[in-house]
């Protein structure tokens, strides 16, 4: 009888932080002060242009002549640094500013990292399918370019707000370009 109670206990247990981690993940998003959004955006933006540029060089060391070893090292440091892609794309999608059509606008400013996400998933794939000895130089030209096939979401933004609270947090100088 012992036995069964504690059974069931750790079964209650292990649902609880099953549901736990499950119910965190669909966690609405979280409304924000502009001044706060902002500074979480930046700060964001700022991580990930931080470990883009830590990851591209580290592929840029890599040895472009041994095809296979440069595909088996780039799919590893590829998948951790979109492992960081995906936190960054969670952290924006998990608030928005506190303005009218927050919601869509915080939405469209988390547009980066999926698109990141998806650049790269696309590229990460075209060379695990073998593209031969080309392979790590496409591989390359494609994050090369990557930044400049990144939309620009934060030129639609409209709220003057927002626009303002943009511009006043120090984390987004280097980061992004607010013109108003």
């Amino acid at each position: 009888m012992r036995r069964t109670v504690r059974g069931i206990v750790a079964v209650a247990v292990l649902a609880g932080v099953v549901l736990g981690v499950a119910s965190a993940a669909d966690a609405k998003p979280k409304k924000q002060s502009t001044a706060k959004y902002a500074k979480t955006m930046c700060m964001t933006y700022s991580q990930l242009q931080t470990d883009f540029a830590n990851y591209t060089g580290a592929i840029g060391n890599l040895d472009d002549t041994d095809t296979a070893g440069f595909s088996l090292q780039a799919v590893t440091q590829t998948n951790a640094f979109l492992d960081k892609v995906k936190t960054d794309e969670k952290t924006l999608q998990g608030v928005y500013p506190d303005i009218s059509n927050g919601k869509k606008v915080g939405s469209l400013l988390a547009t980066r990292p999926t698109e990141m996400n998806n650049i790269l998933g696309a590229a990460l794939s075209q060379l695990q399918s073998g593209t031969g000895p080309a392979g790590p130089a496409v591989f390359k030209a494609a994050l090369m370019t990557l930044p400049s096939k990144l939309s620009d979401p934060i030129s639609k933004v409209k709220d003057q707000g927002l626009i303002n609270a943009l511009q006043k947090e120090r984390s987004c100088k280097d980061v992004i370009q607010v013109i108003r």
